[in-house]
């Protein structure tokens, strides 16, 4: 299993963004995340390098989950967003209760706490946030 890598400094006042770490491949240019070993558009197979992922994003669908594993505190929001360079992912939402979830509103990649494992520690992973 492939870890899923993002950038630890989110968005701040000096303007680093977040990003996800995906690859892209040299024979046909396309995008993927997460990072895969082949490409799966050309069929290419030692054609891949690493490419970083950048938002903002369109969102393409979303969900309100109402029933989760205990780890994760209810309700909360899923949705696939379509980024930059074709690549549609799918991630928590944050900030979803500010306001409605309209589908095309732009998302930003973030990195934020998703849920709270049994012995108190803390889960983190990239998230989208409306761009609002």
């Amino acid at each position: 299993m492939t870890a899923i890598e993002t950038s630890t400094a989110p968005a701040d006042a000096a303007g680093r963004k977040t990003w996800l770490a995906g690859c892209e491949c040299g024979a046909c240019g396309r995008k993927f995340f997460p990072k895969r070993g082949f490409c799966t558009e050309c069929g290419s197979q030692d054609a891949m390098r690493d490419a970083r992922i950048e938002g903002p994003g369109k969102l393409y669908s979303h969900s309100i989950i109402h029933i989760a594993p205990k780890t994760f505190k209810v309700p909360y929001a899923v949705g696939y967003v379509d980024l930059p360079g074709d690549v549609r992912v799918l991630g928590q939402i944050v900030g979803w209760d500010d306001g409605p979830l309209e589908q095309g509103m732009e998302m930003q990649i973030g990195y934020a706490p998703i849920a709270e494992e049994p012995d108190g520690s803390v889960r983190e992973s990239f998230v989208f946030q409306p761009k609002r």
